[in-house]
């Protein structure tokens, strides 16, 4: 049985949909069903078939027989998909993790670009900063 402790309780399931970006109120109803349905969620819950839960005859006995199976697909299907939840968030985060490495690598290499492209301008046009000199202007030697 899966129980909502089990991934940490409430604030376990916040702080994982919040690391991925979740919207907020889109937490709070996953949370809320969570609260509501966690005790239902109990794939080892099936009641086992008895010998003779559906008669004695023949067909009765295939009939449980095939309703031990759907039992047993049900449960695997149950457990494959919380696990494909819990690989689905990890992979989540992971590409979380690298995608804001790469935008931190994106913002240094533009950086390190602009800075390049400023050094170039700067030795270009060499001190910039000194205002042309007008050779006919009022109160010049010349």
């Amino acid at each position: 049985m899966v129980l909502l402790a089990d991934v940490g309780g409430s604030i376990g399931v916040r702080t994982a949909l919040s690391s991925v970006k979740v919207p907020p109120d889109v937490i709070e109803q996953i949370v809320k069903f969570l609260d509501t349905t966690s005790g239902e969620f109990d794939p080892d819950g099936f009641t086992p078939v008895k010998g003779t839960w559906f008669g004695g005859s023949g067909s009765a006995a295939t009939l449980g027989l095939h309703t031990e199976k759907a039992h047993a697909k049900i449960a695997n299907a149950l457990l494959e998909a919380i696990l494909g939840i819990q690989d689905t968030t990890s992979a989540i985060e992971t590409f979380d993790k690298e995608i804001s490495a790469a935008d931190a690598d994106s913002e240094a290499a533009a950086q390190a670009l602009l800075n390049r492209t400023q050094a170039a301008v700067d030795q270009m046009d060499g001190d910039r900063n000194t205002p042309p000199t007008h050779p006919n202007a009022p109160g010049s030697d010349r």
